[in-house]
């Protein structure tokens, strides 16, 4: 069994056009880990995700997926690595119901098999019961969970979520608290871009804090009460 991170990203710089967002960001994930990227908005956190993927413009530096180097790989080849990416968006198709949402993407080659039908249906049960609404029909977190779903079904085993809980109900919120604890029991490994730090801080094994498209803290969740402080000054939380 290979020992390399699931991710590991080193000296990343990305840009948009000729706007230099990330300016030499590292960071680490072990497979199975929860890890949370703080950050005030403009800091650079959903480029770091849409940089993983191939989304953004010019990239320099390494990602590495799986000890697999990827940073010169087209989106749909990184895809095929097992990576999912829950943008912030969602990317819900209006004119097909939910189910059909689900089925939509195949899955991907070289991946272990996704999540079935019923065990995502086990998992969100709101989404069991609207399977055959329209996507549009949907709660603001029912689509949230659709999104999520979608990419279960596929076999992707690294899930990039950004911002999964912003705007939604504290209901729905604490069902997705409850979705990430299941993914990581089932080994999982999710990165979360996350506003709400009291949905993300009891969820994650690791944090990194961004600010100005770096990389200016990291921590265990041991030591989240001890750098509070910090936390306190650099996202005012």
């Amino acid at each position: 069994m290979s020992s390399a991170p699931a991710l590991e990203i080193k000296g990343l710089q990305a840009w948009y056009g000729e706007s230099h967002v990330l300016h030499g960001v590292d960071m680490v994930v072990q497979p199975g880990e929860v890890v949370t990227l703080l950050g005030r908005n403009g800091a650079g956190r959903t480029t770091t995700l849409r940089a993983v993927m191939g989304l953004t413009g010019t990239r320099k530096g390494s990602i590495r997926v799986n000890g697999q180097e990827t940073i010169g790989l087209p989106t749909h080849r990184i895809a095929h690595f097992g990576i999912g990416y829950c943008p912030e968006e969602r990317g819900i198709f209006a004119s097909l119901s939910a189910e059909e949402n689900l089925l939509l993407p195949p899955p991907l080659k070289g991946s272990e098999a996704g999540m079935s039908v019923d065990e995502i249906y086990a998992m969100f049960p709101n989404l069991a019961e609207r399977r055959h609404s329209q996507g549009t029909r949907l709660s603001g977190g029912e689509q949230q969970m659709l999104a999520v779903a979608r990419i279960l079904r596929t076999g992707a085993r690294l899930l990039l979520l950004d911002e999964i809980s912003e705007g939604l109900a504290p209901v729905i919120v604490q069902a997705l608290a409850r979705m990430i604890t299941m993914l990581r029991a089932k080994g999982y490994t999710v990165v979360m871009v996350e506003q709400n730090f009291r949905f993300a801080a009891p969820l994650a094994d690791r944090f990194y804090v961004m600010e100005h498209g770096r990389i200016v803290e990291s921590f265990g969740a041991p030591e989240l009460q001890a750098k509070m402080p910090v936390l306190n000054e650099l996202l005012g939380v």
